[in-house]
Order: structure tokens, then C-alpha cells, then sequence
């Protein structure tokens, strides 16, 4: 046995756990019911969320871990559903050069951005994206009948806020980008 490569390769296993990501992927599809939570945290901010199901449904779920936390939620069911989720995020503030000089910033400052969502849908999808890294980013797509509260909002040298509530056989998407531009 050659010692070279079997150390070469224990080095290059160590060097690579070091620099990998973290990735989550769970697909479900059941006839009866589910309980599925996520969570995660970065130096940048947090997410949370957690959904369930009673009938059959069809449920995919990813997140990836490092420096930005990207999550991703999709549930289709012919029954009852209950979702919630939450997320947090921090971003610090970089004028631009070319902004006009009367906006304020102080070196250091940071804005702070939040999205959330629940409900209840009697049938129906809910599909939830979201990135948390040097700002907060998050989608919404809701199709069914039921209730949704839904909101976004942004504290730092602006404030921002948005929230909404639809009931009934309901269509909802929203985009949120808070931190950097479009």
C-alpha cells in the first residue's frame, strides 16, 4: 500500500469538511398526516418555521447552511394544512458614493429586517423561499382556500413595515428584498 496517497487522501478529506457547506433536503409524500420543523441561525440572522398536514400531501424542504442561509418550503395537500414561518435578518449599512451627501450614516449601523407568514389553508400549496445572509430576501406563493397573515419590516436608518391578512379561496405572492438592489 502506498502511505503517499492514503495520507494525501485523509488530508484532502480533512481540508474538505472544512470548507463544505451544510445542505438539508427532506421529500415527503403521505396519505395521513406530518409534522415537519426547520430552523436555523447565522451571524446574519435566523429562520424558523414549521408546517402541518392531515390528508395527503406532497412536501419538499431544503436549506443550506455557510454564510447565507437559503431555505426553501413547498406543500401541496388535498386536507387541512397549518404553516408558520419566520425570519430574521441583519445587514450593515454601506452608502453608496454617488448618494447624495444629506443622508445620514453612521459607520457601524446596522438595519435589522424581519418576514413572517401563517395560516391555515383547508386544501391547497404554500411554497416559502427564503435567504438570509447580508440582508433578507423571501418569496410567498399561496394557492388554496383558507387564511393567511402575512407581513414584512425593515428597522434601521429607514423604517418599513407591511402585513396583510386574506381569507377565503385565496391566490397570494409576495417578494420581499430588503439589503442591497434589486
Amino acid at each position: 500500500m502506498n502511505w503517499t496517497f492514503l495520507v494525501a487522501g485523509g488530508l484532502f478529506l480533512v481540508l474538505a469538511g472544512l470548507v463544505g457547506a451544510d445542505y438539508l433536503s427532506t421529500s415527503i409524500v403521505t396519505d395521513g398526516s406530518f409534522v415537519l420543523a426547520s430552523s436555523g441561525q447565522t451571524a446574519n440572522g435566523s429562520y424558523a418555521s414549521r408546517v402541518m398536514a392531515a390528508d395527503a400531501s406532497e412536501i419538499t424542504r431544503s436549506m443550506t447552511g455557510g454564510e447565507s442561509l437559503a431555505s426553501d418550503l413547498s406543500v401541496k395537500s388535498s386536507g387541512p394544512v397549518l404553516v408558520s414561518d419566520y425570519a430574521s435578518g441583519k445587514s450593515a449599512l454601506t452608502p453608496d458614493s454617488l448618494a447624495c451627501v444629506f443622508i445620514r450614516h453612521v459607520p457601524g449601523q446596522e438595519e435589522e429586517s424581519e418576514l413572517y407568514s401563517m395560516g391555515i389553508l383547508n386544501k391547497g400549496s404554500y411554497a416559502a423561499s427564503r435567504v438570509v445572509g447580508p440582508g433578507l430576501t423571501g418569496g410567498l406563493d399561496v394557492n388554496g382556500s383558507g387564511m393567511m397573515s402575512f407581513g414584512s419590516q425593515k428597522f434601521g436608518n429607514d423604517t418599513l413595515r407591511s402585513s396583510g391578512f386574506v381569507s377565503g379561496n385565496l391566490t397570494l405572492r409576495d417578494f420581499v428584498k430588503f439589503g442591497g438592489r434589486l
